[in-house]
């Protein structure tokens, strides 16, 4: 069984996510589409980023992924397929796969197959469902494309760190009013080194905190029962039970939320 995985900002009221299922199952025999989601939001890309970061990586072998989030392919973002872990993912050049993969030992195969279309308006139906099929059907990469010796340059979400704080970005807020900090917690533990911690930022007053174990435990933890604890992706995140800590702590992405240490 071939799997295919879908990760897109195409929505779920409109017909594009059937159209590629549809041509995926009659070029692809035994395939089973999985829908990562289709609600990041139009050309959000750090949106695309961690979903795929954390959503894709642990499928199996032989995996196919296509991506199609702000999918313009132009001539320093060209559309290629990226190999890494034995998995294939299928994008644009658009600093997606740059921020995915930071770091990461990967092979990157810049597409020279043609589209069996004229028009350019749906790259993921007209020339990726066509990339996949060739793939799963055990095509070398080298006669899909050739290969591209670098992505397209991203720079990924700093933190600043000192003595007695770190400065994070809050880098996902998920449905439920989440917000999710550009800090792992391995890395946060290194950083802390056993002290007591406070946080604050532009929606929280400077207070103590602690690292819960579940979301339930966040009626001990200060105002509105905001808590920090460890989501399943390995990052710190902020949330507030039964609540959303985006609303009620004004929380965005990309806004800098201090961890102190003391």
């Amino acid at each position: 069984m071939q799997l295919v995985t879908l990760t897109t900002d195409w929505g779920n009221s409109d017909f594009f996510a059937g159209m590629v299922k549809g041509r995926l199952y009659s070029l692809i025999p035994d395939v089973q589409v999985v829908d990562i989601t289709h609600g990041i939001d139009s050309f959000n890309r750090n949106r695309a980023v961690f979903v795929v970061r954390n959503a894709c990586m642990d499928f199996p072998p032989g995996t196919i992924h296509i991506i199609d989030v702000d999918s313009h392919e132009t001539g320093t973002n060209p559309y290629v397929v990226i190999k890494y872990n034995e998995q294939f993912y299928i994008c644009a050049d658009n600093g997606i796969p740059s921020a995915v993969f930071y770091g990461k030992d990967i092979e990157i195969y810049q597409n020279s197959l043609f589209q069996d279309s004229l028009f350019y308006t749906f790259p993921a139906y007209n020339l990726f469902c066509l990339v996949a099929a060739q793939i799963s059907a055990g095509k070398p990469l080298d006669e899909i494309g050739y290969r591209r010796p670098a992505l397209a340059s991203y720079t990924p979400l700093q933190n600043s760190t000192y003595a007695d704080r770190v400065e994070v970005m809050v880098s996902y807020i998920d449905s439920y009013g989440n917000a999710y900090l550009n800090l792992q917690y391995e890395e946060f533990e290194e950083l802390r080194q056993k002290r007591d911690i406070f946080i604050r930022s532009e929606g929280i007053s400077k207070r103590p905190l602690k690292v819960s174990a579940s979301y339930f435990d966040s009626v001990d933890s200060g105002d509105n029962g905001m808590t920090m604890t460890v989501s399943a992706t390995g990052f710190l995140e902020l949330s507030i039970l039964h609540g959303s800590a985006e609303k009620l702590l004004n929380l965005k992405v990309g806004r800098k939320v201090t961890i102190y240490f003391q």
